[in-house]
């Protein structure tokens, strides 16, 4: 493609949504390396600078057309976007100046196997870029690049290859290496057609349908703790390969979540209503204490509506403040008998 003026890509990426640094003064920009993927599209990684001397990249997808002059957003146009998807499903490799550009898929996954007719641009995301094809799988382009394995790619790929089930599995990626960093520019999942928002879903269900919540939240609970147990089961995959916790940093967690209930509990408010919810607290203390450890824990009791820390919110006065320090000694641990549990690195 034509060189491309460096007022007109300054322009071009801060008046996008994507853009991440929108109060800062940009002072240039350049192309630090680019793949030309066909006649009509060229992946560009951008250097963003600022004047206290630091730089962010981006990915950006120039897309021109015939008899057109100029260049628009690739990813703006499904017949362009959908070229990145070819790109996954073959596999290739695209060598550039400073690096290389590798597309990858997972094998087997059947949703590659044709090709994709519909494509619908999501206009809801703020940093990213994303595809809809044919309702089926979804393209998810980062546009401000980190350098090394992007978290998400890390773990959906760990997931679908060991065959949890309760993910939109992972179908490919394309990642770049070069000089200038290494990073994921984008992943291809399963979309999940007519998903529901969890949040909106928990506040629809409280008030019309209780009970059929609740047996979702168990059901959230199985699948959490499922996940887990695969994140943990392959001792050869450093990023995943469980490691034993210490006494101290089990006395750190567990003191951590015991805060944590006792914070929900204490704004749940003075309403009969929830008192066997707020009673209930008790109870997820004393289990999240005495999992993993043995001797015996001291631990505070959730503070009822009787208590003279509920009784100061109720009267509008103020509550001391408790720091780090004072919440793991409230709950001491004598000694763990033995490991608990595992705990993920990735």
């Amino acid at each position: 493609m034509p060189p491309i003026d460096e007022r007109a890509l300054i322009d071009h990426i801060v008046e996008q949504r994507w853009f991440g640094s929108k109060s800062r003064e940009v002072i240039g920009a350049r192309v630090v390396d680019a793949a030309d993927l066909s006649p009509q599209l060229t992946l560009l990684l951008v250097e963003i600078r600022f004047p206290e001397g630091t730089h962010d990249v981006y990915q950006v997808l120039a897309g021109t057309r015939a008899g057109e002059e100029g260049w628009s957003d690739g990813f703006a146009d499904p017949a362009l976007a959908r070229e990145l998807v070819h790109e996954i499903r073959t596999g290739s490799s695209r060598r550039t100046q400073e690096g290389i550009v590798d597309f990858r898929s997972i094998e087997g996954f059947a949703a590659l196997g044709r090709e994709l007719e519909r494509a619908e641009i999501v206009t809801s995301e703020q940093s990213n870029s994303s595809v809809i094809f044919d309702d089926e799988l979804i393209l998810k382009a980062f546009r401000r690049l980190e350098a090394g394995v992007n978290p998400e790619l890390e773990m959906l790929r760990f997931l679908t290859e060991h065959g949890f089930p309760n993910i939109a599995s992972l179908a490919g990626w394309y990642a770049y290496s070069g000089r200038p960093l290494d990073a994921t520019l984008g992943i291809l999942q399963e979309y999940v057609a007519n998903a529901v928002n969890g949040w909106d879903l928990a506040l629809d269900e409280l008030t019309t349908a209780p009970e059929e919540f609740l047996g979702r939240l168990r059901r959230l609970g199985e699948v959490t703790a499922g996940m887990h147990s695969v994140l943990a089961s392959d001792p050869s995959d450093p990023a995943f390969a469980p490691e034993e916790t210490s006494a101290e940093s089990l006395g750190l967690l567990t003191a951590t979540v015991d805060e944590e209930i006792r914070h929900v509990f204490l704004d749940l408010g003075d309403d009969e209503v929830l008192e066997p919810i707020v009673s209930g607290g008790g109870s997820a203390r004393r289990s999240a204490t005495s999992r993993g450890c043995s001797g015996r824990s001291r631990t505070r009791r959730p503070p009822s509506r009787f208590s003279a820390e509920s009784k100061r919110r109720r009267a509008g006065r103020p509550v001391p403040a408790r720091s780090s320090s004072t919440a793991t000694s409230r709950t001491s641990t004598r000694r763990c008998s033995r490991p608990a549990g595992k705990a993920s690195s990735g």
